[in-house]
Order: C-alpha cells, then sequence, then structure tokens
C-alpha cells in the first residue's frame, strides 16, 4: 500500500509547473545573478611576478635591527618579494621613479611604508609582511632575545581555506537552499487531499499514521531530489560548478533535503494550513540562509559566529564549499548529524501530531 501512494504522490507533484520553477529554473537564475555580483569580490588574486619593494633604515637603528631585518630580507626573495635599499633619495620619488610597489622606511621603534597607487595589491602584501616582521622583532627585542637570535625568524605556515571562484561558490550553495524549500513541492499534494476529502479516507482506511507519514515523505524527497540534480547538472554545464567528493557531497545534500521535508511536514502536520505552513518554514529556511552564507557568502560576512553555528544551513553550506576547493572539512560530521537530528526529531513530532489529530476526529 505504502508504495502505492508514494507512486501517486510522485505524479500528483510531478505535474506542478511550480516545482519545475522552485527546484530547477530559480536556482540557475539565482546563480546567474549572485556569481556575477560576487565574482569580482571572490577572484583570485594572482602575482604577476617579483614583487619588488625598496627601504631604508635610520641612522639611529641598533644593529641588531639590520641583522633581523637581512634575515627577513632574504626569507622575502624565496617568496619572489625582493627588498632593495635605497640610501639616498625621497621615499615618494624613488617609489615613482623606479616602479615600485612600497617603501619602508625602518626605525628602532616605529616604521613607515609608502605604497604606490598603481600597485595597490603587492603593496598590501608588503605591509602585511613588514607589519608581521616588526611585531615578531619589537617582542623579540623586549625580551632582550634579538641579538642572539638575530639571524632566526620563526616563520609559521597556518591552515587556510583555497580560494573558491563565486560560481562554484553559489552554484553548490543555491542548490541547498532551495532544495530546503521542500514542503511546497507538497503544496499541490496537500491541497488536492483536503479537496477532495483524502485524508478523510485515510483516517478510516486503517492505514497508520507513520506510513501515511512515510509515503509523503519519501515521495517529496524523490521529487526534491530530482529537481535538485538536474539544477546541478545544468549549473555544472552552463558555469562549471565544481563539486568536491561527489559521493560525499551528494549524501550531504540528500540529508539536508530530506531534513528540509521532514521539518515542512512537521509544520504542516502542527498547523494543518498550508498557508501557515509555507510563512513559518520560508521564515526558517531565510533567517538560516542569511546566517549561512546562502545571499553573502559567509567568508565575508559579519555575522557573529555564535549565530552562525546555530544555522544548520552554516555547517552544510561551509562543508559543501570547503570539500569543492579543499577536498576535506571539518564541518562534514556537523553537517550530517545537524540534518539526522531534525530528521529524527521533526519525523516523530509529525507522526505524533498526525495520530492526535486522527484521534480527534475519530
Amino acid at each position: 500500500m505504502i508504495i502505492y501512494l508514494i507512486k501517486n504522490n510522485i505524479k500528483l507533484m510531478m505535474r506542478s509547473a511550480t516545482n519545475v520553477l522552485l527546484f530547477i529554473v530559480t536556482p540557475i537564475v539565482l546563480i546567474a545573478m549572485l556569481s556575477s555580483a560576487f565574482s569580482d569580490m571572490m577572484a583570485k588574486y594572482e602575482s604577476g611576478g617579483k614583487i619588488i619593494a625598496g627601504f631604508r633604515v635610520e641612522k639611529d637603528t641598533p644593529e641588531a635591527w639590520r641583522a633581523a631585518l637581512d634575515a627577513f630580507a632574504a626569507g622575502l626573495e624565496e617568496e619572489s618579494l625582493l627588498l632593495r635599499e635605497y640610501v639616498n633619495g625621497e621615499p615618494k620619488e624613488i617609489l615613482r621613479d623606479e616602479d615600485l610597489c612600497a617603501f619602508v622606511v625602518f626605525g628602532a621603534d616605529a616604521y613607515t611604508i609608502y605604497q604606490s597607487e598603481d600597485h595597490k595589491n603587492e603593496g598590501k602584501i608588503v605591509e602585511y609582511a613588514v607589519g608581521s616582521f616588526y611585531e615578531h622583532a619589537a617582542a623579540a627585542a623586549a625580551n632582550v632575545n634579538l641579538t642572539e637570535n638575530a639571524g632566526e625568524l620563526a616563520i609559521e605556515y597556518p591552515e587556510y581555506m583555497e580560494p573558491i571562484d563565486s560560481k562554484d561558490y553559489y552554484g553548490i550553495i543555491e542548490i541547498v537552499y532551495f532544495g530546503c524549500c521542500a514542503i511546497v513541492c507538497g503544496a499541490g499534494l496537500f491541497a488536492g487531499e483536503k479537496k477532495n476529502r483524502i485524508n478523510k479516507k485515510f483516517y478510516v482506511s486503517g492505514i497508520s499514521e507513520p506510513k501515511l507519514y512515510l509515503a509523503k515523505f519519501i515521495s517529496m524527497i524523490i521529487v526534491v531530489s530530482v529537481g535538485s540534480l538536474i539544477a546541478t547538472a545544468l549549473s555544472g554545464l552552463m558555469f562549471g560548478t565544481k563539486w568536491g567528493n561527489p559521493v560525499l557531497s551528494a549524501l550531504i545534500v540528500f540529508l539536508v533535503i530530506s531534513a528540509a521535508t521532514a521539518f515542512g511536514l512537521m509544520a504542516y502536520y502542527i498547523t494543518d494550513n498550508m498557508v501557515a505552513t509555507i510563512i513559518s518554514v520560508f521564515t526558517v529556511v531565510w533567517l538560516a540562509g542569511f546566517f549561512g552564507g546562502s545571499f553573502e557568502t559567509y567568508m565575508f560576512s559579519t555575522t557573529p559566529k555564535a549565530l552562525k553555528l546555530i544555522s544548520p544551513l552554516y555547517h552544510t553550506n561551509r562543508a559543501l564549499v570547503e570539500l569543492s576547493c579543499m577536498g576535506k572539512s571539518d564541518y562534514v560530521g556537523s553537517a550530517i548529524l545537524y540534518s539526522v537530528a531534525i530528521i529524527v526529531a521533526s519525523s516523530a513530532v509529525a507522526v505524533l501530531a498526525g495520530t492526535l489529530r486522527k484521534r480527534g476526529r475519530a
């Protein structure tokens, strides 16, 4: 019986033009708009070659600083950043005449950096490198260790996230976001049941409430998953969206669609009103998307981390994006656990609400 109900539900939902629009067309349109809008912000910086900057050490600077600076310059040269010393001349004039990206004047207690308007990105790199050097050197001097360790600078390579293209980011994120609107897929189905009083027939048919719930739950997941799969294929063809670890990514997307379906059914079983269900679900999904990076990339978002971690979409989005650009993510486990918890809790509440309503009408 449950197989028949699933097949019938799928047929009814597949006829809806709204499902085609929401789960296939709309994600593609939004991917195109957002990826274009954020393309410059998320573009990977490409260096044009070696970065050349000038520097000068003031006369009253201790010899220990000179030794540390020589070691610093040697380390930068390995990273294609050259520091050239200019003893005479005005920094601004040298900057212009020599076509340097930056010029640094080192002192005992402070430094001054001049940057070129024509090489802003390279100038920022020099500024960051010099700032980091000065911070470490000043700390060493305060501990009276600078002279002894003048030729040694602590170099660390912290883990960082590889840059991701805007088309890859939004090609992943928007598929997930619209998959979370799964309850809309069943709007026509629920409306038809009420119009033809099919739900009342179910009440006297002897079919258990868990089976009725599963028939809707499974059929909605299938339809939304198929729509999302088509949208994913189209985004790949149109925008070249890359998914890292396809099997694991597909599992995460499937689970978040299942969680969204369970949550939407729970809202409907509680309210028994489709309009109220859609409003409440859309509100929750929008908030989760806002904090989870569905509109503004979570990398550049100023939202407090505590609020982001509350959003299940943050865990899902971050896991999928990091799988795409790094091949791994520490958020895979939390994304899966979050979705499974929502599926179990929402399904239990929905079945309980349906059972109580059935007894009340008996």
